[in-house]
């Protein structure tokens, strides 16, 4: 959980408008995806089904620190998240994978079943753990790991494809 309130909305300043538009190498690949989807309507919440566990914290404070982002106004009210894994959700945003366990649910399917379908016997154990799969945080991992091995069996165009897509519906 980000020391920033989850509510919170970051926006880029005059400097992080310029840093976007110059492309210098002061920022990480991952600050700079952070500064281009900070569009002063996306939570810290949201911003955190951009990133792996554990990074939004520094990479948030690196941005505010030096003055490429700023927050604004006073946080977006937020429910708890639907359980552990979960992004929190605004009280009257409809039901997403990343929100509500029934919508990850059928997502989890659907990837399962691409997966099968695509790969057939031997998608056998991938199937098992993705179906295992408690959160959209532990699938997206799984996406990573499923996508390479996709591309080893099929081609690389079919793995970046299953992956943005199935990656997309869990933000």
């Amino acid at each position: 959980m980000s020391t920033l309130s989850p509510g919170a909305i970051p926006a880029k300043t005059d400097k992080g408008r310029a840093e976007v538009q110059e492309r210098s190498v002061v920022l990480s690949a991952l600050q700079r995806r952070l500064l281009i989807l900070a569009d002063g309507h996306r939570t810290v919440n949201d911003l955190g089904a951009f990133v792996r566990v554990g990074e939004l914290d520094d990479t948030l404070s690196y941005l505010l620190q030096f003055g490429y982002l700023a927050i604004d106004g006073a946080p977006v009210a937020l429910q708890p998240p639907a359980a552990p894994g979960f992004a929190s959700a605004a009280p009257e945003a409809a039901p997403r994978p990343a929100t509500h366990p029934e919508a990850f649910a059928d997502v989890r399917a659907q990837a399962s079943a691409f997966i099968r379908e695509r790969l057939g016997d031997a998608a056998t154990p991938i199937c098992t753990a993705v179906e295992r799969c408690a959160s959209p945080q532990e699938l997206r991992q799984m996406l990573r790991g499923v996508e390479v091995f996709v591309g080893q069996r099929l081609d690389a165009a079919t793995a970046q494809a299953f992956a943005r897509h199935f990656g997309a519906m869990l933000l």
